[in-house]
């Protein structure tokens, strides 16, 4: 391969997308759906609007954020709001056991940069050791001389603890490190592992306060804390203290008192491939309310359950329900979603759907609170299920809802619209545009350079399924594969360097990326960003590989490795309301930011803040950005998409 082709396939592109925005106003008491007779099937959709984000119960994460930055409140305040009838206390740091489930049913495989022991054996630094716990209790090691590297010893040890030799305080290259498929995780502490229920076992014994960094930046906001001057951070103090007393409150099983998901508390560990996954905000949020636990009056450290967004009223059960005025802050306040009545019929397996009726509520907050009862009745039968079950069969954000539909017959569909992807000529005013039908209204449609050719061609994301041509123009799809979930966000990259871009999905604040366009498991899943955000992709360090970033209300966060969730640029540009879009607007070889507002590209060739390099009017409001390199060669050339 020629020079200038390897350097053309080292700076390939990924293509970006915009979110859609679901419009309406959300409806008010309505919860009653019933279809023009008995006998009548509900046709089209039934719409859910809803309030808050998660079962509710304790803090509301979005509500601690809001009483922090707009009520002035301090992390104690906060607290004694959510968590009523309960005294702060300390406990003191002490060794927490932590199951880390997706390891189950493997070996222990560990390594570190200084010397290590296991089970009593000190293994040189820079090798490798296996452990694997056996039915009878004992335990077989086996060492070699890195992660990829084959055994050279074995022998049988009396204990499966991994020891490092240096303790907290020190660098990443002195903890320990699991080996895994795409490099190596590594946790403060001990390691072990134990045969339980049929199969090994992983537990990380680590102290609570180091426990708690590899915590609080997972299950709240990190950028949180330098919102409002800096007031932002006491909602990170509240984080912490109520991770703190969950965790010790916990009784998982014999050997491990809590685990590393979200049944427990998300857990990631200390980094990824010698990159620091912890944060200096949540550091010191958790630093500043060391050992501060929750108690209840009889002196037990209480189980403070915690959700993302309460929606104005927490829901009671351990601890007394609020109003949470906080929470206003929170885009999960309201809510409003769409769900087919087929589906609804389905999922409770009632026949055709007739009737849902809303029988119950817990009187607290509009429409008369969260949902305790909902009868569902069909052709086939009638169940009686409560607001949790709806919620989760149903997807909801939250089991504060109301429902509604029209009780006449829908009107006849609108003719379809046709979808359009237009792609400019080049990145000056006045370019002319190539336009080329895709897909259907719905999709999200994506450029990128599927085969490898440099050249992009189109592609669309349609309920967890991708659809894409390598014919430049072309509006038919030649190959199609499912991967990811419908609601996910697509994206696409060359993320191994190969010349090739393939696929990518964002969901919930976390990055599921593959390596080739075929159905399969995600080749690596990363924590990056957080709820709401938006994905975009691109080469912003001109090395051989794409990365991701997150849009977030004006704001660009981009990161150099796909191995770490931690931003290497913070590029605040545009406003809010705009649209991302991402690339190499001037061919030097780097990705970089651009927004899309109204009609205009408002572009910029650096990734650094100041104004836009260059506006160019193209497209028309309501049309959505894209990019794409219709040529191997050249920048990539502004695109939008329409009726989509």
């Amino acid at each position: 391969m020629g020079t200038e082709a390897v350097r053309r396939r080292a700076h390939r592109r990924a293509s970006r997308w915009g979110t859609g925005v679901l419009a309406g106003a959300l409806l008010g008491a309505a919860t009653l759906v019933t279809a023009p007779a008995a006998s009548a099937a509900v046709t089209g959709d039934v719409v859910f609007a809803g309030h808050g984000w998660g079962h509710g119960r304790g803090l509301g994460q979005w509500g601690a954020y809001g009483y922090a930055v707009n009520h002035g409140w301090d992390y104690r305040r906060i607290l004694s709001h959510y968590y009523g009838g309960t005294n702060q206390s300390s406990e003191p740091n002490a060794p927490l056991t932590v199951h880390l489930t997706g390891r189950d049913g493997q070996d222990l495989h560990v390594t570190s940069a200084r010397d290590f022991t296991v089970g009593g054996v000190v293994v040189t630094g820079g090798s490798a050791a296996r452990v694997q716990a056996q039915a009878d209790g004992s335990f077989v090691l086996s060492t070699s001389y890195g992660c990829a590297s084959p055994t050279v010893w074995t022998t049988r040890i009396p204990s499966s603890q991994v020891v490092p030799s240096v303790r907290e305080g020190a660098g990443l290259d002195a903890m320990l490190s699991l080996c895994e498929p795409t490099g190596t995780t590594q946790y403060r502490g001990d390691l072990s592992v134990v045969w339980s229920g049929g199969t090994q076992r992983t537990v990380n014994t680590v102290l609570m306060e180091e426990y708690l960094r590899g915590v609080v930046p997972r299950e709240s906001v990190p950028s949180w804390g330098d919102a409002g001057g800096g007031k932002g951070l006491e909602a990170l103090k509240a984080q912490a203290v109520a991770a703190r007393s969950y965790a010790w409150a916990e009784r998982r099983t014999t050997y491990a008192r809590t685990c590393d998901t979200t049944a427990c508390q998300v857990y990631r560990g200390a980094g990824v491939n010698m990159k620091s996954t912890e944060d200096r905000r949540t550091d010191a949020a958790v630093a500043a309310t060391a050992g501060v636990v929750l108690r209840s009056g009889g002196g037990a450290i209480v189980r403070t359950e915690f959700s993302a967004s309460t929606g104005g009223w927490t829901a009671g059960g351990t601890f007394p329900p609020v109003p949470d005025e906080g929470d206003t802050a929170s885009p999960h306040h309201d809510w409003i979603l769409p769900v087919a009545a087929h589906t609804i019929a389905d999922a409770f397996g009632v026949g055709a759907l007739n009737e849902i009726t809303v029988t119950g509520r817990n009187g607290l907050g509009a429409d008369g609170g969260r949902v305790t009862e909902v009868r569902i009745a069909g052709t086939a039968k009638s169940v009686t299920v409560t607001g949790a079950q709806v919620r989760s069969k149903l997807g909801l954000k939250s089991d504060w809802f109301s429902v509604a539909v029209s009780a006449t017959a829908p009107p006849p569909p609108p003719p379809p619209v046709q979808p359009v992807v237009y792609l400019a000529s080049g990145n000056a005013p006045g370019a002319t545009a190539q336009a080329v039908p895709f897909g259907q209204t719905g999709d999200v449609p994506l450029l990128c350079d599927w085969d490898g050719d440099g050249d992009d061609t189109l592609g669309v994301f349609r309920g967890g399924v991708f659809h894409v041509t390598n014919a430049a123009g072309s509006g038919r799809a030649e190959a199609s594969f499912g991967y990811g979930s419908p609601g996910d966000q697509p994206v696409c990259g060359d993320w191994d360097g190969n010349g090739t871009e393939t696929v990518g999905v964002y969901r919930s604040g976390m990055v599921h990326l593959r390596n080739s366009n075929t159905p399969g498991r995600a080749d690596g899943s990363f924590w990056f960003g957080d709820r709401g955000d938006v994905l975009v992709a691109g080469n912003w360090d001109g090395d051989p590989f794409d990365t991701v970033g997150v849009w977030r209300r004006g704001v660009f966060h981009l990161t150099n490795s796909n191995l770490r969730p931690v931003a290497d640029a913070v590029v605040p540009y545009g406003a809010p309301d705009d649209l991302p879009v991402t690339g190499d607007w001037d061919g030097n070889g780097s990705d970089t930011v651009a927004v899309y507002r109204g009609d205009r590209f408002f572009v910029r060739n650096s990734n650094t803040i100041g104004p836009a390099d260059a506006v160019v009017p193209f497209g028309a409001p309501g049309d959505r950005p894209l990019r794409g390199r219709p040529a191997a060669t050249g920048p990539d050339v502004m695109g939008v998409s329409r009726a989509y």
